[in-house]
């Protein structure tokens, strides 16, 4: 099997998987025996039908139970089933497997294992700032990359740390972001979380809205929660305990870590405004 440390947690796979090269661990780890599936336990009931951006598209995707783990399908792909503890995924079908099941594998997939291991991925670009992370939301096209980019190429102390999926956990103590995870739209070798340390302390997160000018307000708890709630990724796969716990640990940052509500011009000449009121913040 092939060995990958991910968001600060283990995983094991059949196979090599190209997209995860920069995250194999080469320490020396022994390999675990894949856990067997009876093809008979798989999929006897549907836990969630949705449809998400895989491959390029629209597709249906679905979570069964498969005792004692999860099975995920996607439209077009093959199935994937997820060990109970979330640290292997394998195919259910053969393999060699296709560029569509890679994706699925390192997208939803993986997502959804962290989330069994109380890893919960943000729909988020992410910068890092004098040893803290500074997390950007939004609805797609809205600008999350563009501004972790031009944060990050200008000096003073900026460094990117994730372009489109950023894992956290939190505690009743503390909130963490957990750098090195794959980014699917960034090369390998570039990967911006591979030389940062595993976890590094959430500074807050920044939802962006549209205005005339650059300006920033504070969320009341109860809107900020709803903010991280409506930006974790995958969570329509999610049973109802997975549920609890997510709804649990949002709660736990939106009462330790500030959200704020940053607008700004959609127009290139507007950021470097947005980076002075960051910098006067963070």
């Amino acid at each position: 099997m092939s060995n990958y440390r991910i968001a600060g947690q283990d995983f094991y796979f059949p196979f090599p998987i190209p997209e995860l090269q920069s995250f194999e661990r080469k320490d020396g780890a022994t390999d675990e025996a894949a856990p067997f599936v009876p093809p008979s336990f798989l999929g006897n009931e549907l836990i969630s039908r949705t449809q998400g951006w895989v491959g390029g598209k629209q597709r249906n995707v679905e979570t069964w139970s498969a005792p004692p783990g999860v099975l995920l399908k996607v439209g077009g792909a093959g199935d994937f089933y997820i060990a109970p503890a979330g640290d292997a995924i394998l195919p259910v079908n053969d393999w060699p497997i296709s560029n569509l099941d890679r994706e699925t594998l390192v997208g939803p997939a993986l997502v959804l294992a962290l989330a069994m291991r109380g890893v919960w991925s943000l729909h988020a670009s992410a910068v890092m700032r004098q040893g803290r992370v500074f997390a950007f939301l939004g609805e797609s096209g809205r600008g999350k990359s563009t501004l972790a980019a031009y944060l990050s190429g200008g000096g003073r102390g900026w460094i990117r740390v994730a372009d489109d999926i950023l894992p956290v956990t939190a505690s009743s103590s503390r909130v963490e972001a957990w750098p090195r995870f794959p980014q699917l739209k960034v090369a390998p070798e570039a990967q911006p979380g591979l030389h940062l340390p595993d976890s590094i302390p959430i500074g807050g997160f920044f939802v962006l809205t549209e205005a005339e000018s650059p300006a920033l307000e504070l969320l009341p708890r109860g809107r900020a929660l709803q903010v991280i709630v409506s930006h974790i990724a995958s969570a329509r796969l999610f049973d109802e305990r997975l549920l609890a716990k997510h709804l649990e640990s949002c709660a736990d940052v939106a009462r330790q870590a500030p959200v704020y509500e940053l607008a700004y011009p959609r127009k290139m000449e507007a950021l470097a405004a947005v980076k002075n009121l960051l910098e006067s913040r963070c």
